[in-house]
């Protein structure tokens, strides 16, 4: 039914671009809608049960399915620039995400029954709500990246905007009729299945020169990626978790999820973006070399800097009004932990365009080293820091971050440097 309503030929990088980002700042926008809807039906402690659930299942999604996603963009248009077939990508990526996933379920099963307060504070549904929901998403980025191999970015752009629209309404449906918690919990594991079944990709004719693609292959680049991500979403994601580490509440860990989600907005619209430039740069690579590349790269990071700054600046201004209009009483938030969060948020993004052009070039484990660089920094910072386990979070994983960029683009400058030589 999507096929008609979205253009199957493909569109180059600043369409492609654009095409997410729009698309991306509809998602965002619901986005906000299920967040804002879920806090003020659920409250402070009932929305804080639903940020360890939320946080806890988008970082697990991000490390396990979007080295998945790279790897299809990446060699899906590097061989057809090259004229290769590109199928034995598929079948190759299908294996590998069937292993992790059967990988995850065992853990989560595993320490369910081992840990003693078991997952979730020891609710099995709550458990249940989070495997469901982190294997969902495992077709919904395969998709993704199929769409950004073939760059069909109108129907990435149509499948963001739909898992968005579609668990807002489910949640907003559920809290409303009283369901409490698990009507955005079940909206989260609808959701992807629902956009994966609705937006289907327009298969082109697959060029004629045959190349095998074996699940080793697929798996030694994953790796690197699936390393980065491990470490990013730390950093990004795992603030809400690390808060009840530190001694802080459930409402202490909503109210950080709520500051991050706000903080953050520019980056949910550019960070799906940035992650489909990764086609570009291996087909830049591919049809001009490493010099082509390092152009494309220092217009994105330019680009991103300066996003970057522009969200600090707007979160010092009115983060605070914003804060209390989005999720109303109990949600009070001041600039000591908001402007941190939105400069963890632009330095996430330049970290994502350093992180594509190194793994253009096939450098994903110089990425991944850059990543774990921000952990002393994390560590120190939430040693020294104040009291307050939410400021403590906020000001060591910025900390975190900013050494994890400052030690990749070192890395990639060595690297260009290196090749030139």
């Amino acid at each position: 039914m999507m096929r008609p309503l979205l253009g199957a030929s493909p569109q180059g990088a600043s369409a492609g671009t654009a095409y997410v980002a729009i698309s991306f700042a509809a998602s965002g926008a619901l986005t906000y809608v299920f967040q804002s809807l879920s806090a003020r039906l659920l409250g402070p402690a009932g929305y804080g049960q639903l940020a360890l659930l939320w946080s806890a299942t988008f970082l697990t999604v991000q490390v396990l399915w979007i080295g998945a996603s790279q790897t299809l963009g990446s060699h899906i248009a590097g061989r057809e620039a090259r004229g290769l077939d590109w199928r034995p990508v598929l079948a190759s990526v299908r294996r590998m995400q069937a292993l992790l996933l059967g990988g995850f379920l065992v853990l989560v099963v595993a320490a369910h029954l081992a840990l003693p307060g078991g997952l979730f504070g020891g609710d099995p549904a709550l458990t249940a709500a989070f495997a469901a929901s982190v294997a969902a998403y495992a077709p919904e980025y395969f998709r993704r990246g199929v769409f950004g191999g073939y760059r069909q970015f109108s129907r990435l752009g149509a499948l963001h905007v739909l898992e968005s629209a579609s668990r807002a309404a489910l949640a907003a449906a559920l809290l409303l009729a009283g369901a409490g918690v698990w009507g955005p919990a079940l909206a989260m594991v609808a959701a992807p299945l629902l956009a994966t079944l609705l937006v289907r990709p327009a298969s082109p004719t697959p060029p004629p020169l045959p190349e095998p693609f074996s699940l080793h292959r697929a798996l030694a680049f994953a790796a690197p990626v699936l390393a980065c991500m491990a470490l990013a979403q730390a950093f990004m994601n795992g603030g809400p978790l690390l808060v009840p580490l530190l001694g802080g509440s459930r409402e202490q860990a909503g109210l950080l999820l709520a500051a991050l989600i706000l903080a953050r907005a520019p980056q949910y619209v550019l960070s799906p973006a940035i992650a489909g430039l990764l086609p570009h740069a291996s087909r830049t690579l591919a049809e001009n070399g490493p010099g082509g590349l390092d152009r494309f790269a220092a217009r994105a990071a330019a680009l991103v800097t300066a996003v970057g700054i522009a969200m600090v600046a707007g979160v010092w201004l009115l983060g605070e009004p914003a804060m209390r209009l989005l999720y109303g009483p109990g949600f009070e938030a001041g600039r000591e932990i908001l402007v941190p969060l939105s400069a963890l948020a632009g330095l996430y993004l330049l970290c994502e365009v350093l992180n594509q052009a190194l793994f253009a070039r096939g450098l994903g484990r110089r990425a991944a080293l850059g990543w774990l660089c921000g952990i002393p920094a994390t560590v120190v910072f939430a040693a020294i820091s104040g009291e307050d386990p939410v400021a403590r979070v906020a000001h060591a994983l910025t900390a975190g971050v900013l050494a994890a960029a400052l030690a990749q683009l070192a890395l990639y400058l060595d690297a260009r440097r290196r090749n030139r030589a």
